[in-house]
């Protein structure tokens, strides 16, 4: 099964058998990594498939106007898609790819050159990582994100619009009224059909401390409303409001968030914008969900190596977790949260913000504990990291929250930005 696209430039002062000859030495390499030759002519055998990401092959110098034909034939420039240039030793296919993206970059573009060796193979974890780059740039496109009441009061920093999230990472804010899931809560909670109860809430769970059986219902009650929200709006993904729901419901959606997750559907709290955005990014860049969380204490000394950071939330996903506890929300002492223990292993942290969302922090770090500490967010994580990023978070923050994610993808995050 394809899964990029690959378009072959080459001068005509070339001909054919030399070109196909030449060609031969790559086909298969491309073909073993998912590659799919797109045609140029018009006749093509293999029609463009927009939702692939397509590469361009330089084979040859003097093939810089073709280039940039298709490239405008494409959108890729109108699309914000990178451009990707595979280049060789020989035949002048690096002057060209160097002319190429220099033009490129003039329009306001962004690409890179990837170089094969001189036996025609590219780096394969380097190729692997454009290539999920690339396919995440596409399903952000079609992301939705619902906004489901305001962004909260606190979120200064944190409340882009639709035109800063359209235009920095393609994707759809949808803004849906808090009091349209309060309607939909209040119908479930009247109809006589009940609401299903995920027993295994309960069930998996080390202990269950504060809260009662009707706490772990009015959760799974605003779980079903908001997946009613879901289905309506389409949604990829959502950011709520929560804090409104102690007032107006006493309870809150930690749960309901949480499970989400594990769902397939990112789903953050707050209303905080590039939060979600992040959350449903890092899932489209590496399959992994991510966790939204509050950096609580950062210990970062000058001339170290090392800086320490504890973050807390009530949210987190339980797919993540080694083991987790039912308590009550932190700040309010209402509902259901998720009190877990994360394994010790490699994590990355970012944050995505600015006024356009064209910001980005990020970080390789280890979980080297899970604290319980009765003054914080149930769900607490201590993590080692590279002091100067630390510093970093200290003197230009982008904001309140951080999105962890297990595993160490800071190559795949580099070349995004890059991107």
């Amino acid at each position: 099964m394809a899964i990029f696209q690959y378009a072959v430039i080459s001068s005509i002062l070339h001909d054919e058998p030399q070109k196909k000859q030449l060609l031969s030495v790559f086909e298969d390499k491309l073909q073993r990594f998912g590659g799919e030759l797109h045609t140029l002519e018009s006749n093509m055998i293999h029609p463009r498939n927009s939702e692939l990401p397509l590469f361009m092959l330089v084979l040859t110098g003097g093939t810089e106007s073709e280039a940039m034909s298709l490239i405008s034939r494409e959108r890729m420039l109108d699309l914000r898609m990178p451009i990707v240039l595979l280049a060789h030793p020989s035949h002048n296919s690096l002057p060209a790819c160097l002319e190429i993206l220099a033009k490129v970059k003039q329009e306001g573009g962004k690409g890179l050159i990837l170089q094969a060796d001189s036996s025609g193979a590219f780096d394969a974890e380097e190729l692997e990582d454009i290539i999920a780059v690339c396919k995440s740039r596409i399903t952000m496109r079609s992301c939705q994100i619902g906004v489901i009441g305001r962004p909260s009061d606190w979120l200064i920093a944190s409340s882009q619009d639709l035109h800063a999230a359209m235009n920095s990472w393609g994707v759809r804010l949808v803004e849906i009224p808090l009091e349209e899931l309060v309607r939909n809560i209040e119908e479930i909670r009247s109809s006589s059909c009940g609401v299903p109860v995920i027993e295994d809430f309960q069930e998996k769970a080390e202990f269950y401390a504060e809260s009662s059986n009707d706490d772990i219902l009015k959760s799974i009650q605003i779980l079903q409303a908001l997946r009613i929200l879901v289905d309506k709006y389409r949604l990829s993904s959502l950011t709520l409001r929560c804090f409104d729901l102690i007032l107006k419901d006493r309870s809150t959606g930690c749960l309901a968030l949480s499970q989400l997750a594990d769902e397939g559907i990112d789903a953050g709290c707050e209303g905080d914008i590039p939060s979600i955005i992040g959350l449903s990014w890092i899932r489209s860049l590496t399959g992994q969900i991510g966790w939204m969380a509050n950096p609580s204490h950062i210990i970062a000394k000058k001339g170290e190596d090392s800086a320490e950071m504890l973050i807390a939330h009530c949210t987190a996903p339980r797919s993540i977790l080694s083991r987790y506890a039912l308590r009550s929300h932190f700040e309010s002492g209402l509902g259901v949260a998720i009190s877990g223990i994360l394994p010790k292993e490699e994590v990355t942290l970012f944050r995505i913000g600015g006024k356009y969302l064209d910001k980005l922090w990020y970080s390789p770090a280890r979980i080297i504990a899970s604290p319980r500490d009765e003054g914080l967010c149930r769900t607490q994580a201590l993590i080692n990291l590279p002091n100067e990023k630390a510093q970093e978070l200290l003197i230009n923050p982008l904001g309140n929250h951080i999105v962890m994610v297990r595993g160490n993808w800071t190559r795949r995050i580099s070349i995004s930005a890059q991107l």
